[in-house]
């Protein structure tokens, strides 16, 4: 390595002496260790004068092909370096609200007594917030994960069922299939296709797109389901929120099986760098062992036992 470390400084001063300075051995030396890598490899390396030193062609490529190397081999120094180190640092996270105050909020301050030398800012929002940009560590985003400049990894499923209240359904009805939500008040949400206006819906491999109809549209999923909860109309709302009025029985699956199409996670994503720093890896760990089996995947099931 000292040869090569005597190449690389010559090559990136093209001189001798300020080479020799950055080494701090004497320049005799660094070209004593230029010329015993040039007599192993077997080509001249630099074209030297009494003004200036330059790369020859074979030297140009083996400067190119030896610096990527050597920063590589530095990388991989700092990457094991992060591993071992402990997390710490301040974590800035962006949380959708409905799920964040629902589901995250309350581990976090669990997540920080774990890790006591890291300290979390959070960002409550619904928007689409730019990682990057932003300057966010990581996000958790419900849905599809188009962006190419993130990695993401998922923590748990994102399911939506069709529910209305008992009250609801005493006084018009229950649909039975998917064409009869027509017939219906259905609560409309912005955010899905169409402006709320159709609902996608799948049950296995069967797939149907229902136009529904209704009194009170809204951009706000827990608004939804508090319109559901109020006997107002038919909801499609997302498990996460409704699975506690579900085992109280103050809402219904109105359609056992059928769920909202295309299937979608809730995923935590952040920048694709190289290397995770150890407070975004530690975050990424706990919500996934803390996600792994959610409550509100199977609540009904949870109320019989």
């Amino acid at each position: 390595m000292a040869l090569l470390a005597s190449f690389l400084t010559v090559g990136e001063k093209l001189s001798f002496v300020e080479a020799a300075h950055v080494l701090k051995i004497t320049s005799p030396s660094v070209s004593r260790k230029v010329m015993q890598l040039e007599g192993e490899l077997g080509v001249r390396l630099f074209n030297r004068s009494t003004r200036r030193v330059a790369l020859t062609e074979a030297g140009r490529l083996y400067y190119d092909h030896c610096r990527r190397i050597v920063e590589q081999l530095e990388e991989a120094d700092e990457m094991i370096a992060v591993l071992n180190s402990e997390p710490r640092g301040a974590l800035r996270v962006s949380l959708p609200v409905a799920f964040g105050r629902r589901h995250v909020a309350p581990i976090l301050f669990d997540f920080l007594e774990k890790n006591p030398h890291i300290t979390m800012d959070t960002s409550f929002s619904d928007e689409f917030v730019d990682v990057i940009s932003g300057g966010y560590d990581a996000v958790i985003r419900i849905g599809n994960l188009p962006d190419s400049t993130l990695r993401a990894r998922l923590i748990a499923p994102n399911r939506r069922i069709v529910v209305a209240s008992p009250n609801y359904i005493g006084r018009f009805g229950q649909p039975m299939q998917p064409a009869e939500l027509r017939d219906h008040n259905c609560i409309r949400y912005n955010r899905y296709s169409s402006a709320g206006n159709i609902w996608q819906l799948q049950h296995y491999d069967e797939f149907v797109d229902i136009p529904i109809g209704g009194t009170f549209r809204t951009d706000d999923s827990e608004a939804v389901h508090e319109a559901t909860l109020s006997g107002r109309g038919i909801g499609l709302v997302a498990t996460y929120i409704c699975y506690e009025s579900l085992r109280r029985g103050d809402l219904v699956d109105l359609l056992p099986g059928w769920t909202s199409a295309p299937a979608t996670g809730i995923y935590v994503a952040y920048a694709a760098t190289t290397y995770l720093p150890p407070k975004v890896r530690a975050f990424i760990d706990y919500l996934t062992l803390c996600f792994r089996n959610p409550s509100w995947e199977n609540p009904l099931a949870e109320a019989e036992t």
